[in-house]
């Protein structure tokens, strides 16, 4: 163990080696060249091992005083706390939060900004515990890959000050993860990103490029931290521009003196303070959420692509918890093209591996067969089955909503699939559901359609159903100059149930997306960008308000 004293407080022991045994030690040297006439060699070696037999005495009182310190720590102020560095491989912890500081390799860096910060977090203490609660699945994950690199502790704190530790955050600025990764840097350290998977919310997958990246700026700015923390959040090319600024004016050029961006000169105060916080967390009555000191998650190589409500049934827990950890999937199942892995808990990992095995590729995923009818589109058998027409054409591989009759489609299973499934037979369920939803729905489907007959326009239907033409075209996934079909089925639904008793607005919140309200609300993502004009929008902003039509399942 290694105990570290703040700067001025060194113990007296040390002090007087310092002071005591350089002199005594000249003075011996001295007197067996200038005095050898009147002393001997054996007194002059007996005055030597005299000082030395002191010194051990004084640094084993030192080395049990030091023991004691650390094993009966003495009460301090709050404002003062004592400064205690554990040797990572001599002390075992039980929580994780205790084992982080073990790791600090920047925590005896003052700054005014710093305190500031902390005696800011200190009054908003209930926003740090619930951001703890938050990060007890992925902080054991976090820790392990900081320590195998050797990298300094405090960066396992980076995602609090990142994200808040929100897996599915979103940044004006289109960053998105625990590490707020924007799409072109993800993309360049390795974070596929597409309808199916975007790495950047994969908690295993950018944490490693998060540390790779890093590694790398702390590299380039030859192992100064804070400037590559400080690139991390601004960019290298803004922080070498400020540099070259002080250079030029003869300034400084360590982070604390250049001239950054208000967010980046906040960053790192933001982040040693927190720092400071966890480690002094009972001292500063901050109640961390205790997180064992043990894998909590295990990576699973799950080989194919596998429906996720599949995987949450195998693995007996809710799909909620498989979306949980792993929230980088967008769609109702893994990316076809992979990555082929999901993140687990550990105490679930082996019963999945053990009964994934034994699934077939039908079971992994258990699609229904549509057969096409003479005037159906991709949005009518979309509607029916509550799917949206993308997963329609994902699963389907069509690059456009053309189909032909007679032919058949497969239909991706929803949630409420498996309400009614058996764990040994999920296509029979599907099928089950499926026509207890083509009778229930029939009726309906035929007051909210029209068929098209000789004659008929995007705009003479439109004007019958009091519909602007371009919004009939986009209703049914369809350009308002295409041509239509006789006996064509078009979706008029939305005149019908675009009463304001029967919509709600939503205030769209940091981490929410267009899939996960589509989810909360069982809508499709299609007829939430119909009804607020977001056909050729991706991303959400916080704050935006949504307008929601509910159904009767909603």
């Amino acid at each position: 163990m290694t105990l570290a004293y703040p700067l001025g407080s060194k113990p007296l022991s040390l002090l007087l080696i310092a002071i005591l045994i350089q002199p005594l030690l000249n003075g011996c040297s001295s007197m067996s060249q200038t005095d050898n006439k009147t002393a001997s060699a054996d007194s002059v070696l007996s005055a030597q091992d005299s000082i030395l037999e002191a010194t051990r005495e004084i640094l084993k009182s030192h080395q049990e005083l030091e023991a004691e310190a650390l094993l009966f720590p003495q009460p301090h102020a709050q404002s003062q706390p004592q400064t205690v560095q554990y040797d990572k491989n001599k002390v075992l912890f039980n929580n994780v939060w205790k084992r982080i500081p073990s790791l600090y390799q920047l925590s005896d860096i003052n700054n005014k900004k710093i305190d500031t910060q902390k005696n800011w977090d200190l009054k908003h203490k209930i926003y740090i515990e619930r951001i703890s609660k938050r990060a007890t699945p992925f902080l054991y994950l976090i820790t392990d890959e900081v320590d195998k690199r050797n990298m300094p502790g405090e960066i396992i704190l980076l995602p609090i000050i990142e994200s808040a530790f929100k897996t599915t955050a979103n940044s004006p600025r289109n960053a998105s993860g625990l590490w707020q990764f924007v799409p072109a840097t993800g993309r360049y350290f390795g974070l596929k990103q597409t309808p199916w998977y975007d790495g950047r919310r994969d908690v295993y997958k950018s944490t490693d490029a998060a540390l790779t990246y890093l590694t790398q700026l702390n590299k380039y700015y030859k192992g100064d931290w804070l400037l590559a923390l400080a690139a991390y959040n601004a960019g290298a090319g803004r922080v070498n521009k400020a540099i070259k600024k002080n250079r030029k004016k003869g300034k400084p050029v360590d982070y604390w003196s250049l001239d950054l961006p208000k967010e980046t000169r906040l960053y790192i105060p933001k982040l040693l303070a927190m720092a400071k916080i966890v480690q002094y967390a009972d001292q500063y009555d901050v109640a961390l959420s205790p997180v064992k000191n043990q894998p909590h998650l295990k990576l699973v190589n799950i080989k194919s692509q596998i429906d996720l409500t599949v995987a949450a049934k195998i693995s007996g827990i809710s799909l909620a918890e498989i979306q949980t950890y792993n929230p980088a999937f967008n769609q109702w199942a893994t990316d076809p093209n992979g990555p082929y892995h999901l993140l687990l808990p550990v105490e679930t990992a082996a019963r999945f591996e053990e009964k994934l095995a034994l699934l077939s590729e039908e079971e992994r995923i258990p699609l229904h067969r549509h057969k096409i009818h003479s005037g159906e589109s991709l949005s009518v058998i979309a509607q029916q089955y509550h799917i949206s027409v993308k997963a329609l054409k994902q699963v389907n591989k069509l690059s456009s909503s053309r189909i032909r009759a007679g032919k058949y489609l497969l239909i991706p299973p929803t949630d409420d699939v498996y309400n009614i499934a058996s764990n040994n037979n999920y296509t029979s369920s599907i099928k089950q559901l499926s026509n207890k939803r083509s009778s229930n729905k029939q009726s309906t489907v035929k007051k909210n359609t029209y068929t098209v007959r000789k004659g008929d326009s995007f705009w003479t239907i439109a004007r019958h159903f009091n519909l602007p033409h371009k919004k009939l075209a986009a209703i049914n996934g369809l350009s308002s100059g295409d041509t239509l079909s006789i006996g064509q089925i078009l979706i008029t639904k939305y005149s019908a149930q675009a009463r304001a008793e029967e919509a709600i607005i939503y205030k769209v919140r940091h981490g929410d997306s267009l899939y996960l309200i589509s989810k909360k609300f069982n809508v499709t993502i299609n007829d939430l960008k119909l009804w607020n004009g977001l056909r050729n929008k991706k991303y959400l902003q916080p704050g935006q308000k949504l307008t929601v039509h509910l159904n009767n399942n909603s």
